[in-house]
């Protein structure tokens, strides 16, 4: 039985008549243009800057905390991270749950950023290692549910010639925030690591002012009278062939990107002796140069989006993993490891404005949220799997076998989206999308 449902729009959306009146078309959309837009945009930048701190927060200090104040078992330190992405698994049905609620993607966004916020609130205040646990998971598992809500929203206030530049301004606020954010780190954890505390109290309010900014951004809600099975969204891997053609091929580039990324670390600070790097310098490559070179490159990302075709634009950026993950590995040149590190901050940047929109290309435009949460689901699968991938190549194999194994993945991927640019049904989906 097809769906029915009917749109209603919050008081932040302003929605006019103009189906009759030209002049009247042209000035909703002039309007669309600018005040939505320019509100959207300003609010996701806000919205980047809080959250990019709390990345930062996530991947690193969190870490730090386990490891030397708490003395978390090595297999909980293991899933702090990998349960997170698991937990992705069960976006599709998150997002199906949330189309039945009354709410919509930006209220819903903004209420898990506030459960991570109270999350953070509870870990601060922790008095064991499996409390603390239990509540960062929790924290993990709100930001990766989080994912799927905003490409719908992207699609609906943004005009389809200049969403990848807006997308790309927003998401170069997204290192500022870390590296801020791991500047005040260092300063409280110099006095002290008991200081942890304050640590995780502020990353609370960093979640809670990322739960304002999602209330702030205009947002539509899709009210659906008839809701399908909650597992329904897994349906569209594997009934839509161009969707899983594309979910394969980019698994190919996630993994070879995703099973080096803890390895490169790995290589520099095992090998630093070797290769005469110091410990500042392994710092300055992950956290100043990659972060730089991606904030200065994702808002030229989002124009070249704005001007090429869908798959154009993906092998543009696997071409900057290609080189740079080989290279990375392969030199013992410090300036050529500089030039690997710049390459694969731009490659990341380009690939996350590519991943934030590549969905609503190609899926219909009421179904955007749904296809992005079996993304998101699949997305969860290989960012779990891919480390323990890595460091099992790297345990029997060595760090200039991972390089290729990685090259090849990369390599196949680019003929494997070249392939889906040639074929007919990519060509009669995009001109459909169109119109």
């Amino acid at each position: 039985m097809q769906q029915q449902g009917k749109i209603s729009f919050p008081t932040t959306t302003c929605v006019k008549n103009t189906a009759l009146d030209p002049s009247s078309v042209e000035q909703s959309i002039t309007f669309y243009d600018t005040k939505v837009a320019r509100k959207t945009l300003f609010f996701d930048c806000l919205r980047y800057i809080f959250h990019g701190a709390l990345n930062e927060e996530l991947r690193t200090v969190i870490l730090l905390l386990a490891i030397r104040l708490l003395n978390m078992p090595v297999g909980c330190k293991m899933a702090l991270n990998s349960l997170g992405f698991l937990s992705m698994l069960l976006a599709p049905i998150t997002q199906q749950l949330a189309n039945r609620s009354r709410w919509n993607n930006m209220q819903i966004s903004a209420l898990y950023f506030a459960l991570m916020g109270l999350a953070f609130f509870c870990a601060a205040f922790s008095s064991s290692w499996i409390t603390f646990f239990i509540f960062i998971t929790l924290a993990h598992m709100c930001d990766k549910q989080q994912i799927p809500m905003m490409i719908g929203t992207y699609g609906d206030n943004y005009i389809k010639n200049n969403r990848g530049l807006r997308v790309g301004l927003a998401l170069a606020c997204m290192p500022i925030g870390g590296i801020l954010f791991s500047q005040i780190v260092g300063c409280f954890l110099e006095k002290g690591q008991e200081n942890f505390t304050y640590i995780l109290l502020s990353a609370s309010i960093l979640a809670l002012c990322c739960a304002g900014c999602f209330l702030k951004i205009p947002a539509q809600k899709i009210a659906i009278e008839l809701p399908p099975p909650l597992w329904d969204n897994f349906k569209f891997i594997a009934k839509d062939r161009l969707f899983a053609s594309f979910l394969l091929f980019y698994s190919f580039i996630a993994i070879a990107n995703q099973m080096t990324l803890p390895l490169r670390m790995e290589y520099l600070a095992n090998h630093r002796h070797t290769l005469g790097i110091s410990g500042a310098t392994i710092v300055a490559i992950f956290a100043i140069i990659q972060p730089l070179a991606s904030t200065l490159s994702s808002p030229l990302w989002g124009k070249l989006y704005d001007h090429v075709n869908l798959i154009t634009m993906r092998q543009c950026v696997t071409a900057c993993f290609l080189v740079g993950l080989p290279l990375f590995f392969a030199t013992d040149n410090l300036s050529m490891i500089y030039l690997a590190s710049i390459l694969l901050g731009i490659g990341r940047s380009g690939g996350v404005i590519f991943w934030s929109l590549w969905v609503g290309e190609i899926a219909p435009k009421e179904k955007v949220t749904e296809y992005m949460s079996a993304n998101a689901a699949i997305m969860g699968l290989r960012d779990a799997l891919a480390p323990i991938i890595g460091y099992f190549l790297l345990t029997y194999t060595g760090p200039l076998v991972v390089g290729i194994i990685a090259f090849v993945l990369l390599a196949l991927s680019m003929l494997g989206f070249e392939s889906i640019y040639r074929h007919p049904s990519y060509t009669q989906r995009m001109i459909k999308i169109k119109k």
